[in-house]
């Protein structure tokens, strides 16, 4: 193996890349106990569904690993318990779980990811972006359009 990214990854937009690498750090706010709650496992499903583990025994070993092999179910994702992290933080694992939504390989993978950007989205009071804006977006020429973020 040459890349801790997933070779899918490679024929994303470059925005899209960037974006899943946002999502490889976990909330300095999260606690370490319990292992298994609901933002590690989150966050550690978003990991194995671009990245390669450096040992795929890992992947499961135990509660709170690094990489777990799938989202927790959507029953049990409750957006309003992430409330109290920094907006920031958040925002940055709803976009990941947008581009895994919109672009996974597996489509189921790509389906249940999908579910849960929706499940986040529309407890945000928000309107879920449609493919088309996304790929919009990830391919802009933001200097062409005066819009570069700083």
């Amino acid at each position: 193996m040459t890349s801790v990214l997933q070779d899918w990854v490679a024929d994303l937009p470059l925005r899209a890349q960037g974006t899943l690498l946002t999502g490889v750090r976990g909330c300095d706010l999260v606690p370490k106990y319990p292992l298994d709650s609901i933002e590690r496992r989150l966050v550690g499903a978003v990991r194995a569904a671009f990245m390669n583990p450096a040992d795929p025994r890992e992947v499961d070993a135990e509660p709170g690993c690094f990489f777990l092999s799938a989202p927790p179910p959507l029953d049990e994702i409750k957006p309003s318990s992430f409330g109290h992290y920094p907006w920031h933080w958040l925002s940055h694992l709803v976009h990941v779980i947008e581009v895994l939504g919109y672009t996974h390989p597996d489509p189921d993978s790509r389906y249940a990811w999908h579910l849960i950007y929706r499940k986040f989205v529309h407890s945000f009071h928000l309107n879920p972006e449609l493919h088309s804006q996304w790929l919009k977006r990830m391919s802009e020429d933001r200097v062409a359009a005066g819009t570069i973020v700083s």
